[in-house]
Formats: C-alpha cells, structure tokens, sequence
C-alpha cells in the first residue's frame, strides 16, 4: 500500500508539473519562470542527468510479448504536438514504451517545455520511457536556432545561463542509440565509422601519469589516417556520448557520425561533405550493416521535410516517414514527428502542410514497423521565434560548414 501511495504522489506532481508547462505556453515568455521558477527546473533536470548518466551509450531492450513500442522522430519544439500525439497514442505503461529519436529543441517556440515534459516522464517510467540524443542537443546549434535565444526570453540574465548549463549538462549524458529485441536499431542520424577499440589494460600500465588518464577514458578515438570503414554494434556499445558539443574530432567521431550522418543512393561510405560532419552511407552500407550484426531494421530521424525537399534521390516524409534503403537484409526508415514544420518559415514560402508520425514495434518480429501518420494540434498557441528564421541559414549543414 505504501508504495502504491508512493507511486500515486509521484504521478500526481508530475500531472501537474505537466500542467504548469502546457498552461505556461499559452502566455508570453517572459512570464514563464512564473509557471516555473528556474531553481524547480534545474532540479529536474540535475535528477534527470544523474539518471540518464547511468545508461550506456547503446541501450539494449527487451520487453514482454504484450508491450509495444512507439519511436518518435524529431519532435524540435512543437509541445502541443507532442502532447496531442500522446494523447492519440496512449502513455507510457507497462505495455507501451516510448523511444523518442532526439531533436526535442530548436526552431519550435517550446523547447523549454517540451524537453522538460519528456525528462519528467523519464523521471516517473524509468524502464518505459527512454529519450535519445539529437544533432541539436549540443551548444552549437542551440546558440544558431532558438533554444538558447528561448532561454533568455523565459528566463534572462544569470538564471537564463543557469538552466542553459544544466540542459546542456542533460545533453551530454544523452543515449545516443537503442537497440529493441536484437533486430531493430534506432538511432538519430545515421551509421558511423569504425574505430579501433582502447588499449588493454595492461598495455596502459607502466607509462605514468599520462598512462593513468588514458586509461580512465578508456574510450575509442579515431584515426584521422584509418580508412573509412563501416562501425558495428561493438564500436557503438564502446563510444564516448560525445559530450556537450560532439565535432567529430578524436573520442567524439562516433557519436558526430550518429547524430549527422545521412542515407544517400549512391554507393559506398564518404565524408558528409555538405554537412561539414558525419558519413554518407548508400544502400549495400545499410545492407552490411545489417548483415554483419544481425539486425533487420534501422529507424533513424534527422532530416524533416524541409530537408527532403532540398533532396533528389530519396522520398518526401510528408506523411511523416520514409523508405530509405530496402536491401535483402532488411530496411532503413527515416521517421519525423514535427507535424506541419517548421513552426516558423518565411513569408514567400509554402508551408509543407507535413504530418507527423510514430513507428509502432511489437512481437514477436520487433522489426516491422507499423507507421501512425499525425496531424498537428490547432490551433497553436501565438508564439514569437527565438532565431532569425527569415534572414539566417536554414539548414544544418550550412550552420556546421560554418562553424568547422
């Protein structure tokens, strides 16, 4: 009876923490740390980053027959959406777990909320909700495209750049994977180099004091002379997260390759040249990958309608998804759940009008997803951007061919 009570009371604050957050967004952003004062939030999330430090770079899921699971794609702000989406689907139980694919911040008017949301029912279902990184979670991109510029409009001042430093803390202990039942892998960009694996031990022994920290890191950097050659799941489970701002350089170059890398049609594994970081990998990659470590599926994320339309060679996700690669070893999907995206566009373009979607997985396979296309919430509330949409780059790629 205790614990039950226990569990009620922990349900009950976060309905309403939950409350506060989509009650907030309907009023200016000055007015938010009203709803929610800074000090609550930087508690939540310094509880969520010990939680999430806890978990592997790979996480490795099994579920009972009964349970479903529900991968949600790009998310990038737009709570209301969200929030519909888990109404249409259900919450999380022991029957259902939500895998959410990263890109939570940015370019939306509620990353703020929307990222607290998600890290409140990572607090309250542990086993049931697990939240993956995205290329936006780092200081990069949430410098260029609203979520820090959000920030100082909620928050202003030392308090502003208290709760950018504990979201940034949260970004840098993020997952960056997760393989459901051995057969599906789900992760926010694409496939990623192989690196050679740290030293043993006991070849790390006898060289002092730069012997002791090497040692300590134990993690995989790469080679900038190794050729180009395709990772497998043992190079992701031994990956560094990449920290606050993955680049590709050294212990980083796993976890960039999986936040920014993309499927092309070509053949073969390159340099993401129009990125500036990450690989470009064609449909025999996909098909090795998936033969060399026994999987039949890859859901990834990344690349939103916008995106798509810059694109020749692969489909739309208007209708929130994508077959990408379909190989005889199995498939490779892009899945996007920011319905009618962006949220802020210029006045001589034509909105996309998109639907958003969830890939549904359960047994027995675990890798034949069932697509569940969305509609965005409407009205959504009046919202001002928090980046110079209009006038500043609109794509990614462009922001980190700058910055390298």
């Amino acid at each position: 009876m205790e614990a039950s009570e226990h569990t009620l009371q922990n349900e009950a604050a976060t309905q309403s923490f939950s409350q506060r957050l989509l009650h907030a967004s309907y009023h200016k952003a000055a007015e938010f740390k009203r709803h929610v004062p800074s000090t609550e939030l930087i508690q939540l999330l310094d509880k969520a980053t010990a939680m999430l430090k806890q978990e592997p770079t790979l996480l490795e899921l099994t579920m009972e027959a009964d349970c479903r699971v529900l991968m949600v794609g790009d998310t990038h702000g737009q709570l209301h959406d969200v929030v519909h989406m888990m109404e249409l689907m259900g919450p999380p139980s022991q029957n259902q777990m939500y895998i959410f694919n990263g890109d939570f911040v940015d370019r939306g008017a509620w990353g703020v909320e929307l990222l607290a949301l998600l890290l409140s029912l990572k607090l309250e279902h542990r086993a049931r909700v697990h939240l993956l990184r995205g290329n936006h979670e780092g200081s990069t991109c949430t410098r260029f495209y609203g979520f820090k510029g959000e920030l100082d409009a909620k928050y202003g001042g030392p308090e502003s750049r208290a709760v950018y430093a504990a979201y940034k803390r949260v970004f840098a202990v993020l997952p960056l994977a997760a393989l459901v039942h051995g057969k599906t892998l789900i992760l926010h960009g694409g496939l990623f180099r192989y690196v050679a694996p740290p030293e043993p031990k006991e070849q790390q022994q006898g060289r002092g004091k730069a012997g002791s920290k090497a040692k300590r890191r134990r993690v995989a950097a790469a080679d900038p002379l190794a050729p180009l050659l395709i990772g497998n799941l043992s190079v992701l489970r031994g990956a560094s997260k990449g920290g606050v701002d993955p680049d590709g350089r050294g212990s980083s170059a796993v976890a960039a390759d999986v936040l920014w890398s993309d499927p092309v049609m070509d053949l073969g594994l390159r340099e993401n040249e129009l990125r500036g970081v990450g690989l470009t990998f064609g449909p025999d990659i996909t098909q090795a990958f998936l033969e060399a470590n026994d999987l039949r599926l890859i859901l990834r994320s990344h690349e939103g309608p916008d995106a798509r339309d810059r694109r020749e060679d692969l489909p739309q996700v208007l209708q929130g998804y994508a077959l990408d690669h379909d190989t005889p070893a199995g498939r490779l999907m892009t899945v996007f759940s920011a319905p009618d995206y962006p949220q802020f566009m210029s006045s001589h373009e034509t909105r996309y009008n998109n639907k958003g979607a969830v890939a549904v997985l359960s047994g027995p396979t675990w890798h034949e997803p069932h697509m569940v296309s969305f509609e965005a919430a409407r009205p959504r509330p009046e919202a001002t951007a928090f980046y110079e949409y209009e006038t500043y780059p609109d794509t990614d790629d462009e922001l980190m061919a700058e910055e390298l």
